[in-house]
């Protein structure tokens, strides 16, 4: 029982990081027009900060792993979160492109470390049954909030004209420091930090011959992954605001629609993952990814029926063929490196991905904003499926052994039998 009151606790914990983690991150686009407005900028410019933004999130995710496998989890969790909290609130006090750049790219980086910390924590308590589908609740916790900065977003510019509502917005991103208390006192971590002298690196054992073959692959699969994302989701807003002319209500219409679709996916590919396997489900969902991102681009927008169905079957398939990435990569590394591999394949595919929105500000220009959001989200879905089958599948594999358990930090309680259903 006790081993269970654990498990949920970093279910909550890690749910927590990442929801407030999509909490904070989504507010730069949705903030955009206001900031491009307020600072005198240009699609272009917001895009580099974007991306500027994501390639600190690389960063991050890399030192957050490595931080994780050296210190633990739970304590690493707590004080990303806090940090995270902390530059968003600081983005309300930039006075011009420079400023905003710099509160970003410190934002992203501990937006990046918070990711692999909380996935790690949470597939190693997780059933090798279910752990699809218990990752997959834990990507549906970035939805909630999402959906929640839209809730704000919608209030503050409601409220405020959006050259000052912005900074309103960001000022809200301190709340999520809140959660760092409960962390603290609730939350252990499953596996022991092993201090061994002379051991190789964890960077180092990435890039030996028996794993550099799944480090290379798996980075191609989270750039596949993080791309299809950003391309469609950063500029979102933006493209309903300014190319489909949409009012605030209407912009906020189609984003609502789109965040139920993602919690549809999340939830649903973490089922199928645990069902038809880790290669079989990016697949189906790359694939449908890549029919709704043209269907969505090409459809005119009419606020009827079919084009609100497009808008949920957009959110469906672009997040939900990110659910399996947490349990998967689990199932790839270790548990001497899983946080740090984790970290790294998922944040160093982030750092490619990271050009993605830098080519859709670049060139909205020149081909307009929605093909180029087709040319990035169709190019990482091809690649992404290639990748997938050129790796392993690890449905069902455990991960933890007995020696990994932290019995101490389990009160010796259960041992390697706890998980999460």
């Amino acid at each position: 029982m006790k081993t269970n009151i654990e498990a949920r606790r970093a279910f909550i914990a890690s749910g927590l990081g990442w929801g407030l983690d999509g909490f904070t991150f989504t507010m730069f686009a949705l903030a955009l027009p206001g900031i491009l407005i307020a600072l005198n900028m240009d699609v272009a410019q917001g895009g580099w900060i974007t991306t500027f933004s994501l390639l600190a999130s690389a960063a991050g995710g890399i030192t957050g792993g490595m931080l994780a496998d050296r210190f633990g989890r739970a304590r690493v969790l707590m004080f990303v979160i806090l940090a995270f909290s902390v530059f968003t609130a600081l983005t309300a006090t930039a006075q011009n492109p420079t400023q905003l750049a710099i509160w970003r790219i410190l934002e992203g980086f501990a937006f990046g470390a918070e990711w692999p910390v909380g996935a790690a924590l949470l597939a190693e308590y997780a059933s090798s049954k279910t752990r699809g589908k218990t990752m997959g609740f834990l990507q549906s916790a970035y939805g909630i909030g999402w959906a929640l900065s839209t809730l704000s977003y919608f209030l503050v510019f409601s409220m405020f004209p959006a050259e000052v509502a912005w900074r309103y917005l960001f000022l809200i991103g301190i709340l999520p420091a809140l959660a760092i208390f409960y962390i603290r006192r609730n939350v252990k971590d499953r596996v022991e930090v092993k201090k061994e002298k002379n051991t190789k690196s964890p960077i180092t054992e990435l890039f030996g011959r028996s794993q550099i073959r799944i480090t290379l692959f798996a980075i191609l699969l989270g750039f596949g992954v993080q791309a299809v994302y950003y391309s469609v989701f950063s500029f979102l807003p933006l493209y309903l605001k300014t190319v489909r002319n949409l009012s605030l209500i209407g912009t906020t219409t189609y984003l609502w629609i789109t965040i139920a679709g993602c919690m549809i996916g999340y939830i649903s590919a973490g089922i199928l993952h645990d069902k038809l396997g880790r290669r079989p489900t990016f697949t189906l969902y790359f694939l449908g990814s890549a029919a709704t991102i043209v269907t969505f681009i090409l459809m005119p927008v009419e606020g009827g029926f079919l084009s609100y169905a497009v808008a949920l079957l957009l959110g469906i398939f672009a997040a939900g063929q990110s659910a399996g990435i947490g349990a998967y990569s689990s199932e790839l590394f270790p548990t001497r490196m899983r946080a740090t591999g984790q970290g790294f394949v998922y944040n160093v595919g982030r750092g490619i991905a990271a050009f993605g929105p830098a080519f859709i500000g670049v060139f909205t220009a020149k081909i307009g904003m929605g093909n180029a959001i087709m040319t990035v989200g169709l190019t990482a879905c091809t690649l992404a499926i290639i990748t997938v089958w050129l790796l392993p599948e690890t449905n069902g594999k455990e991960i933890i052994e007995e020696s990994d358990v932290n019995l101490q930090g389990m009160n010796m309680a259960g041992g390697s039998k706890t998980n999460v259903n």
